[in-house]
C-alpha cells in the first residue's frame, strides 16, 4: 500500500477498537486509513460513506468476505457497516500497488508476468467461491508484496454489492469495466474475468486493452472492438483473448483460468531409483508413470516385431531407431474440449491412459487402440488440475473439490474424507510402508496418507508443481512455489534439505545427470533449463527448439541416458538428451493446438510418451 500520509483535520483518530495513524487514499466508496489494532498490529481501514449504506445489516455479507482463502488477498479481519461511521478492516500489504509500479517501471518482465496472472487468478476464484464479484478489479487494487500479489477490496465490493444502491450499479473504473456493467447489467463473476483480462494487458504492455484516453472513446471500444494483444506475450495471448470475450458465456470461469496458467508449468515425472524401487509422481496436469516398485504393476506393450536398428541421424540428434515418435494406435477423442491431464496405467494386463479433461470429467482409453474404456467419471470440481494412478487406484485434483478418488477397473467413486484444500498439482509416492499423496495448492503444500486420509504433514506457501527425488539418502520433495523459488524439503519432517533458489519458471521435472541430481525447468522465452538440485546453480546453455511456451515436462531414461520430454503451446512433443542438451529424434506432431499435458510410461525399459492436449485428443508415441 502507498506510504500511509499524515491525518488531516476531521480525520478519525479512532475507529471501533482500532487507533488511525495516517491516510493512505480515499475514493468514491469512502477513505482508507493506516490503523493498528490494540496489540499493536498494522492494519487498513476504510471507513465507508454512510449515505451509500443506510442503515441495512451486512452481517452475512461481511461473513462471506471473511471466509475468502487468504492466499493472494488482503484478509479481511473486521467490520461494522451497522453504526454511524461503517468500516471494514483488512490485513495491511506492506507493498506498492500494481498500476504504481507499472507507472513507474513500465511492463512487468516475464517472470514476474508470469506469477502475477497466476497469483491474481488464484485469488479470484477464491473469492468468487466464497459468493463474492468483486466488481473493481484493476491494477490500483492489487499490492505486491513482498510474499507476491495481493488483491484488495473484494470486502467493499461484497458489501456494497448487497446494498443495492445506485452506488453500486455504477460501481467500477471505465478502463476495467466490462461490456455488461457499461450496459448497466448486474455483473456476475465473468465480469471479474474481463477485468483481469483488461489489468494483465495494462501488466504486460503499459496501458489497458481497450486503452485509457476518453472515457466515451474507452468505453466506445470495450463495448464494440476487439483488444490488441499484438503486444501481449504469446505464452497469455490466448488466455487473455479468452478472458476479453464480450459474451460473458463466453469467457473461462477464475477457476479454469488458473488451471491454464498452471498448466502452462505444469510438471512431469521422473524416475529415481533406491534399493531397486522406483517411483512415480504426477506433477500438475502432467503424469509420469516412470516405473514400477516391488507393490505397482508394470505396464506391458503387446510385442511387436523388433524395427530395423537404426536409421538417420541429423547433426544435432542422438540415433533412434526407426520406431521413435511412431503412433502406439488412433489417438482417443472422446473428450469434449481441452485435457487438462494425463496418465498412465494398466488394467488386466493392458496399457491404458487416464485423461482429465476441461468437461469436467476423468476418462480411461486403450492406450493401443485409442478406444473408450468405461463411461465418463464426473468430478464435483469447478476445475480438474491433475490426475494419477495408483495401482487400481485413479486421484484426481482439482479446484472446488480437493482430491477425487475411483477405482481404475470399476470406475466407482473412492470416499476419502482428507482435508487437502484446493489442489493445482500432486504427486504420489511411497513413504516407508505407506503410499502418500503430496497436493500442491495456492496456500499450502500437504502430504496425506492415501490409505486412511490421515494429515502427515502441512507446509505453508503456494505451490504450482511438485516433484520427488532423494538426497543424502533423504526422501525428499521439490516444489515450485509461486514466489519463484525451488524448495527442497524432508518428505517426512517438512523440514529444508537445502536452501530455496531462484527458479526462472514455476514448471519442473527432476532427473540426474551422472551423478548429480538436477532440476530442469521451462523458462518464459521457450527454453528448458536445468539447473544442480543441491547448489541451484545452472548447468549447460539452454534447450533451444520450441517456438511456443514450454506446458509440460517428463523425465525418462532413453538406451541408459537420462532424457527430457516435452510439450508446448507450439502443438509439438520434443524430446531432449539430458546430458548433451541436443535433441533426440524429430519434434513429435499431430495435436490441432497446444499440448497441455505429458505422461512417460516406462515398459521393459522403453518408454511411451503420452500427451493430451487442447484439441480434446490423447495421443501415444513410442520413444
Amino acid at each position: 500500500m502507498p506510504v500511509p500520509r499524515p491525518l488531516r483535520p476531521g480525520d478519525p483518530r479512532q475507529v471501533g477498537g482500532y487507533t488511525l495513524t495516517g491516510l493512505i487514499g480515499e475514493g468514491g466508496q469512502g477513505t482508507v486509513f493506516h490503523g493498528h489494532t490494540a496489540k499493536g498490529e498494522p492494519v487498513a481501514v476504510k471507513v465507508l460513506h454512510a449515505r451509500v449504506f443506510g442503515k441495512r445489516d451486512f452481517h452475512n455479507e461481511v461473513a462471506a468476505a471473511r471466509r475468502v482463502a487468504q492466499f493472494c488477498t488482503a484478509r479481511v479481519i473486521d467490520a461494522d457497516v451497522t453504526g454511524e461511521r461503517p468500516f471494514i478492516v483488512s490485513e495491511y500489504v506492506d507493498g506498492e500497488s500494481l498500476e504504481s509500479l507499472v507507472r513507474r517501471e513500465g511492463p512487468r518482465d516475464a517472470g514476474s508476468l508470469d506469477r502475477l496472472a497466476v497469483g491474481t487468478a488464484a485469488a479470484l476464484a477464491a473469492i468468487h467461491r466464497a459468493g463474492i464479484v468483486h466488481r473493481d478489479f484493476k491494477p490500483a487494487n492489487i499490492l505486491l508484496g513482498a510474499d507476491g500479489p495481493r488483491v484488495i477490496d473484494f470486502g467493499i465490493a461484497q458489501v456494497v454489492d448487497a446494498a443495492g444502491t445506485e452506488a453500486s450499479r455504477v460501481q467500477g473504473t471505465p478502463a476495467y469495466m466490462s461490456p455488461e456493467q457499461l450496459a448497466g447489467r448486474r455483473p456476475g463473476p465473468a465480469s471479474d474475468v474481463f477485468s483481469w483480462g483488461v489489468t494483465m494487458t495494462f501488466a504486460a504492455t503499459g496501458k489497458p486493452a481497450f486503452g485509457n484516453d476518453s472515457i466515451p472513446a474507452v468505453m466506445n471500444r470495450i463495448v464494440t472492438r476487439e483488444p490488441d494483444l499484438s503486444f501481449v506475450p504469446s505464452r497469455l495471448r490466448g488466455a487473455l483473448a479468452a478472458a476479453l470475450a464480450k459474451d460473458p458465456a463466453d469467457r473461462p470461469t477464475a477457476a479454469d483460468l488458473l488451471v491454464t496458467l498452471v498448466h502452462a508449468r505444469d510438471e512431469g515425472h521422473q524416475a529415481h531409483e533406491r534399493s531397486a524401487r522406483r517411483r512415480w509422481a504426477l506433477i500438475g496436469g502432467s503424469l509420469g508413470l516412470i516405473a514400477a516398485s516391488l507393490a505397482t504393476a508394470v505396464v506391458v506393450l503387446p510385442a511387436d516385431p523388433p524395427p530395423p536398428p537404426v536409421v538417420t541421424v541429423s547433426p544435432m540428434s542422438r540415433p533412434v531407431d526407426a520406431a521413435f515418435g511412431q503412433p502406439l494406435g488412433p489417438p482417443f477423442t472422446g473428450h469434449r474440449g481441452e485435457v487438462l491431464s494425463v496418465a498412465a496405467g494398466a488394467l488386466g494386463g493392458r496399457p491404458v491412459a487416464v485423461s482429465a479433461g476441461r468437461d469436467g470429467t476423468v476418462r480411461v482409453s486403450d492406450a493401443v487402440t485409442g478406444a473408450a474404456i468405461g463411461g465418463p467419471r464426473r468430478v464435483n470440481a469447478l476445475s480438474i488440475s491433475s490426475v494419477a494412478v495408483d495401482g487400481d487406484v485413479v486421484v484426481c485434483g482439482g479446484y472446488g473439490a480437493g482430491l477425487w478418488l475411483s477405482g481404475l477397473r470399476s470406475g466407482r467413486e473412492i470416499v476419502f474424507g482428507a482435508e487437502t484444500g484446493d489442489v493445482l498439482a500432486l504427486g504420489v509416492t511411497r513413504l516407508d510402508d505407506r503410499t502418500a499423496v503430496v497436493t500442491a495448492g495456492p496456500d499450502s503444500v500437504r502430504v496425506t496418507d492415501l490409505s486412511s486420509g490421515e494429515a502427515l504433514l502441512k507446509l505453508g506457501g503456494g505451490a504450482t508443481a511438485v516433484a520427488f527425488t532423494i538426497v543424502e539418502g533423504r526422501d525428499a520433495a521439490v516444489t515450485a512455489g509461486l514466489d519463484g523459488t525451488a524448495e527442497v524439503w524432508d518428505l517426512h519432517s517438512g523440514e529444508p534439505v537445502i536452501p530455496p533458489f531462484p527458479l526462472p519458471g514455476e514448471l519442473l521435472a527432476v532427473s540426474s545427470a551422472g551423478a548429480r541430481p538436477v532440476v530442469v525447468t521451462a523458462a518464459p522465452d521457450n527454453t528448458l533449463r536445468v539447473f544442480d538440485l543441491q547448489s541451484g546453480t545452472p548447468l549447460g546453455t539452454p534447450y533451444r527448439g520450441h517456438t511456443d511456451r514450454v506446458g509440460a515436462l517428463a523425465t525418462t531414461e532413453l538406451d541408459g541416458r537420462p532424457v527430457v520430454v516435452s510439450g508446448s503451446w507450439d502443438g509439438t512433443v520434443r524430446v531432449w538428451d539430458l546430458l548433451s542438451g541436443t535433441p533426440v529424434g524429430p519434434p513429435l506432431t499431430g495435436h490441432r493446438g497446444w499440448v497441455t499435458s505429458v505422461a512417460v510410461a516406462v515398459v521393459e525399459g522403453v518408454p511411451v510418451v503420452v500427451s493430451g492436449g487442447r484439441d480434446g485428443t490423447v495421443r501415444t508415441w513410442r520413444l
